[in-house]
């Protein structure tokens, strides 16, 4: 005789549609999702702030939902913040479920009560069942949870009519209870033709990933108020954000009039080591292929961004570095993301060989026995600082790199130079001397922005 299900317990609304309601079918479809095209599929480098997930049914975005998750599979989270939009309930501000947990198919996932609480009675969240009683946006997310953190407490808030700072404020509020998982629970595009959902997605995808996804849009994303808020919180403010996957409903269904995009991005600190070996080999490649072919034909090779994995064809800002016997023989790149990562990277490493001021351009018999390096930058910041002393005390060695500007001039220390110059007072001093001002120069217009770097190279 089946018992009666528990009233406290949230029960399954879209099981048997979104995903199996079988258990072992569920967890093996789970399973397949995370490690799809992943023989080591635990990630190495550092574990995700956050991540950007789908959630529509299995068959069209759960090896896209797989993939985000994945990425967090080193993590040991406590507490699981999940942001959903509201599919079917209109409602003013952030809520909750009264019930203790989510009875799903095999397994329950308890609900965080202490946090939750807390949310309420700082009034930034209330409860409300009939924003929860048949959304899929969280539950979608749940059988993956269950898969790699089956310890791990959920708080599961569904966005209504909120603004950005509310949605901000309840993040901030929720990261300094601990060090939970962000999951922004967010498909791409709705109901566009092909062509016009991959250049919307597309268009979504690059704002994500050059620093102003703070304007995102439902038409860019039905989870936008969960993504934006994120990225406008103190917490969520100036990660670097890494594409993992991209797709369409069309790759599935076949049908290209009327299609949904998916993607899935993880959120890391800026001084995340967070591209993995395998990754970096190709861009050394790359760049070294580049080089080559720029100095014996005059030309950089042709360049097939798709030849390359998602995480390389993301937007980011990087900087090329040409030694030869550990002396600098060229250093030029990107200050910002404005362009695919392997495209930078490439068009970086001939301006380098070219355009470097400071050298004569290079040809195919300086090539044998130089060095590439690449530095890969995180966004930039502004500093805030009441006079030189301040500013010196907040530098970090070996961390931070640093862009000048005053007067009309700009100077670039990428991290590495605190290998040459590790004092503070030296650092800065050189920096104004590279910007073309006086070493002892300052003034209240000065501005300095903060950045860190993963730098990588061939070997000696």
């Amino acid at each position: 005789m089946n018992s009666e299900p528990d009233p406290l317990m949230r029960q399954p609304a879209v099981a048997g549609t979104f995903y199996p309601a079988q258990p072992d079918v569920l967890w093996s479809e789970a399973e397949s999702c995370i490690t799809r095209g992943a023989s080591g599929w635990r990630p190495e480098g550092s574990v995700p702030r956050a991540i950007i997930s789908p959630h529509a049914g299995y068959r069209f975005s759960g090896w896209l939902t797989g993939a985000a998750w994945r990425a967090t599979a080193r993590g040991q989270p406590a507490t699981i913040v999940i942001l959903s939009p509201s599919h079917a309930h209109s409602f003013d501000g952030i809520s909750l479920p009264s019930q203790k947990g989510y009875a799903m198919p095999g397994f329950d996932v308890m609900i965080d009560r202490s946090v939750t609480n807390s949310l309420v009675q700082a009034g930034l969240a209330h409860v409300e069942d009939a924003a929860h009683d048949r959304e899929h946006g969280i539950e979608t997310q749940l059988a993956f949870l269950h898969r790699l953190h089956p310890r791990a407490r959920v708080v599961p808030l569904v966005i209504g009519n909120a603004t950005q700072d509310q949605v901000a404020a309840a993040i901030d509020h929720l990261a300094a209870q601990g060090q939970p998982l962000f999951v922004l629970s967010s498909d791409l595009s709705h109901f566009l033709s092909r062509d016009v959902a991959d250049a919307k997605d597309a268009e979504t995808a690059k704002l994500l990933e050059t620093s102003k996804g703070t304007i995102l849009t439902p038409r860019h994303a039905c989870g936008a108020a969960a993504i934006t808020g994120f990225l406008a919180s103190a917490t969520g403010a100036g990660l670097r954000v890494v594409r993992l996957a991209m797709a369409s409903s069309a790759d599935v269904t076949g049908d290209t009039s009327r299609t949904v995009g998916y993607g899935a991005w993880a959120l890391f600190d800026t001084t995340d080591e967070i591209i993995i070996p395998r990754h970096r080999e190709m861009l050394l490649k790359a760049a070294r292929q580049t080089l080559v072919s720029f100095t014996r034909l005059g030309k950089p090779p042709t360049l097939d961004d798709t030849s390359f994995p998602q995480a390389l064809r993301g937007h980011a800002a990087s900087f090329i570095t040409l030694q030869r016997d550990g002396r600098l023989r060229g250093c030029i790149g990107s200050l910002a993301a404005h362009q695919p990562l392997v495209r930078d990277v490439s068009e970086n490493t001939v301006k380098s060989a070219s355009d470097d001021p400071r050298f004569k351009p290079l040809s195919a018999d300086d090539v044998p026995g130089l060095r590439l390096k690449i530095a890969v930058l995180s966004p930039s910041a502004p500093m805030t600082f009441a006079n030189q002393a301040d500013l010196l005390s907040q530098l970090t060695p070996h961390r931070d790199g640093l862009i000048l500007r005053d007067r009309g001039k700009r100077g670039v220390f990428l991290p590495m130079v605190w290998e040459s110059l590790p004092d503070p007072a030296e650092f800065l001093r050189a920096l104004k001397v590279k910007a073309g001002l006086p070493k002892d120069h300052w003034s209240d217009t000065l501005e300095i922005h903060r950045f860190c770097a993963e730098s990588f190279a061939e070997p000696d």
